[in-house]
């Protein structure tokens, strides 16, 4: 009988959960490997060839945002605040519109492979490789974080120790992603939002059903645990003010803006129109529903408690529930509404594996990315052909795995919540460049000498706080009246690089050298002239649906010709860029690509010419219709 988080699991139960999990390893690994032939480049490995659908990204994005650490550490906010817990999940609508008609255009247009790049492309190469440290160690800390939290979860449920557990888990991560590359991350995270919904869902019925309906849940659910927002400022650990002015205002900007795994997964839908798409959906849709998923067990298990203190024992049908450590409130109440089905809560355990992975295997292709992009390639071995740089980045993705599995003896060794641990390491880390990201995308004047040093003197301040926290005291008292608040280092370090940034743009010259047509807001008409190759054709057209192709090798790689009433339907003109893509909608893109149209073809059938290359490339079946959609 294994002890752990003040419940007792029989052996039973454990062999029948370890095998539930196992098999799921297994199934995601063979699932995600299966993806690797989709990769025969660097683009298709880190970018997908730029061919999804919004959909399929916003569907696996679901799994992106929910780590392993997301079940603990909300629940254990729920359980400690109530529905208030949601607010770090609910902050991100402010910045939507600066992303989905700012930062996402200039990104997709101009073709940047990583958030540095855009940096020496923007300022010069001393702000790449500033940029490449700072995000490097941003996603490292989230890499080892999530491999932390799962070996708690395990370690307490069966006490296999930490030691054991995450090499095998990296292990069994490291081979899908490094050989399926992002194609494969975003068909594994789309299987595993399914599968950590309905784990969610499930958790949350036995909940409910333990506590007798959703009448007794908000019956015995305290008043101040239905509050949708925490007190303004009295508690420094968790209050309204700083969540919006640390967490949302530097934390939201960084996950939209920053995160390389998230930025790889909108540079890999089809266009920015679908990518705005993908964006509204989850911040709409995705976000809100997330946090119920991985809050409500908190607040199922404040209510289970105090109507088992007003009654004076166990609710009918489970065990008493005992919560010591808020942490453990999701394992414990899982366990004790689910230990009469073992293979549930093997699936729900299954869930939090499926967390750590989706989360992780993103952020593993990311690190790769900015290993081969901003160091291997300019630095190492700057000519080379494709095959070779896709051999570099598997290896760059198995390193990244290693290191982040190193990080987790640094973990073990934090003290405070799983919240506590979570901001008060990424609030150190992001408000200089999240700042440096605003000032450049959205100020043409902004200037390479401004960018460098006011990451460097944001990132001394910001890290001194640490050993004088009375830099940060002014500041915490002004904004929220406690000095104590732990999310005022990420606004003091974002306020710092500000005041030097503005300070050095307006005290030195422009930066009349550098051409940063497209990297601007400013500049976007400029960027989308860059990207096609041409002049755009803004003129909107129809989609030109289930159209049989025949190969025709007269025409070049990358060209297709179509019938000139199709080219009227899509009123598109020779050299438009069009995507084609195989006709079946549910495939989400993986069949497809961006060509452009050659002179239309004489005569007035329905078919799509182009050559045998042209096919392989787009992955197009034989005798599978395919879809055009003009792009511009």
């Amino acid at each position: 009988m294994q002890e752990g988080f003040g419940i007792e699991i029989t052996r039973h139960a454990t062999i029948i959960v370890a095998v539930v999990a196992f098999a799921y390893f297994i199934l995601i690994t063979a699932f995600g490997t299966y993806f690797s032939k989709f990769s025969k480049n660097i683009n298709d490995y880190f970018y997908s060839g730029q061919r999804f659908a919004w959909w399929l990204a916003a569907a696996s994005m679901v799994a992106t945002g929910i780590g392993s650490y997301s079940y603990l550490k909300y629940s254990e906010q729920g359980f400690n605040t109530g529905m208030s817990g949601t607010m770090p999940y609910l902050n991100d609508w402010f910045i939507v519109p600066f992303f989905m008609f700012g930062w996402l255009p200039i990104i997709y247009f101009a073709r940047v492979r990583s958030i540095p790049e855009y940096f020496e492309r923007r300022f010069n190469r001393t702000a790449r490789y500033i940029a490449v440290a700072i995000i490097l160690m941003y996603m490292f800390f989230y890499i080892g974080y999530n491999l932390f939290t799962i070996g708690v979860a395990i370690e307490g449920m069966f006490g296999i120790p930490q030691i054991w557990s995450m090499p095998i888990i990296a292990l069994f991560l490291g081979i899908y992603v490094t050989f399926g590359g992002q194609t494969a991350v975003i068909f594994t995270d789309l299987f595993q939002g399914i599968m950590l919904y309905l784990a969610g869902g499930l958790a949350i019925v036995a909940g409910l059903w333990a506590l007798g309906g959703l009448g007794e849940f908000w019956g015995w659910l305290p008043v101040s645990h239905r509050l949708p927002f925490v007190d303004l400022v009295k508690n420094p650990g968790y209050n309204a003010s700083g969540l919006f002015w640390g967490e949302a205002l530097a934390g939201s900007i960084a996950f939209t803006f920053m995160n390389q795994g998230f930025i790889m997964r909108y540079l890999a839908i089809r266009s920015v129109h679908e990518g705005r798409k993908a964006a509204l959906f989850n911040v709409a849709v995705t976000l809100p529903l997330s946090a119920v998923i991985v809050g409500a067990v908190g607040w199922i298990a404040r209510a289970v408690v105090t109507k088992q203190a007003a009654v004076g024992g166990a609710l009918a049908g489970i065990e008493p529930i005992h919560i010591e450590k808020a942490a453990h409130t999701f394992i414990i109440v899982c366990w004790e509404t689910l230990r009469r089905n073992s293979w549930l809560f093997g699936f729900v355990v299954a869930a939090l594996t499926a967390a750590l992975m989706s989360t992780i295997d993103t952020l593993i292709n990311a690190c790769a990315a900015i290993g081969i992009y901003d160091i291997y390639k300019p630095l190492v071995k700057p000519q080379a052909d494709d095959r070779h740089y896709l051999k570099a980045a598997r290896w760059a993705s198995a390193l990244a795995t290693v290191l982040g599995l190193l990080l987790v003896i640094w973990f073990n060794k934090q003290q405070g919540s799983l919240m506590r641990i979570h901001y008060k390491g990424i609030m150190l880390i992001i408000p200089p460049i999240v700042t440096t990201i605003f000032l450049g995308a959205f100020w043409r004047r902004f200037n390479g000498l401004a960018a460098c040093v006011s990451m460097i003197v944001g990132v001394v301040f910001i890290m001194a706080t640490n050993w004088l926290p009375g830099l940060v005291k002014p500041l915490a008292w002004f904004v929220v009246g406690n000095a104590r608040d732990i999310y005022m280092p990420a606004l003091f370090g974002m306020l710092v690089t500000a005041v030097v940034g503005v300070a050095i743009t307006l005290l030195t010259p422009p930066d009349t050298h550098k051409n940063i047509s497209g990297l601007t807001v400013d500049t976007l008409d400029e960027a989308m002239e860059i990207y096609k190759g041409g002049k755009p054709n803004p003129t909107v057209g129809k989609q030109v649906k289930r159209l049989p192709f025949r190969l025709d090798e007269a025409l070049p790689f990358g060209l297709i010709s179509v019938s000139p009433a199709a080219m009227e339907r899509m009123k598109a003109l020779e050299g438009d860029m069009v995507y084609l893509t195989d006709a079946r909608w549910y495939l989400g893109g993986l069949r497809s690509q961006h060509v452009k149209f050659a002179a239309p073809h004489a005569g007035t059938e329905q078919v799509v010419l182009m050559s045998k290359a042209t096919q392989d490339d787009a992955f197009l079946l034989d005798g599978r219709p395919v879809t055009l959609d003009k792009i511009f």
